[in-house]
């Protein structure tokens, strides 16, 4: 089993040494200040020239992720923590914002922010995970509030709609 699986199952730490119950502990100052954890939530299959520590996603994680459900319910976890750092929530099968939501409050309604950047990965991470019906909630999710709320650039909405085209 490669590090991607071990890490989310709880078997191995992250290149900080934390494990995923500590990352899923973490509160919105610490998920807004230091974004490295989100290569180890939601990896992809290709690197970043940023972050040599990025895990990548290959075929055997694919497949590990397609037959593990503890896997998938990890994923699903962390999406859950994002989402409510965005102020957002996934009810049968629809992300909404929350009835709390605030525009003023968030940075990736914001026209350039390096959130956008996050979004994308998340997307393609849970399409590339074998969670599309989830990627494509989250994505519709995401460039609905960003229409609707923000200021979101037609860059960034371009880079949310094609993440999670395989």
């Amino acid at each position: 089993m490669n590090v991607i699986c071990q890490f989310m199952l709880g078997q191995q730490l992250d290149h900080k040494n934390r494990s995923i119950e500590q990352i899923w502990a973490l509160d919105d100052f610490w998920l807004q200040y230091d974004r490295e954890y989100l290569q180890w939530l939601f990896p992809i299959d290709t690197s970043n020239k940023l972050q040599s520590h990025t895990p990548l996603v290959c075929q055997s994680t694919r497949d590990y992720f397609f037959t593990c459900k503890a896997l998938r319910e990890a994923q699903r976890r962390s999406l859950n923590m994002m989402l409510n750092f965005y102020d957002m929530q996934l009810i049968d099968g629809v992300v909404l914002p929350q009835t709390n939501f605030s525009v003023n409050e968030h940075s990736w309604l914001k026209y350039d922010d390096y959130s956008h950047q996050c979004i994308t990965q998340m997307i393609r991470s849970l399409a590339l995970l074998g969670q599309k019906e989830l990627s494509q909630a989250f994505q519709k999710g995401m460039i609905d509030a960003a229409v609707q709320y923000g200021e979101v650039g037609q860059e960034s909405l371009t880079h949310w709609r094609n993440a999670h085209l395989l």
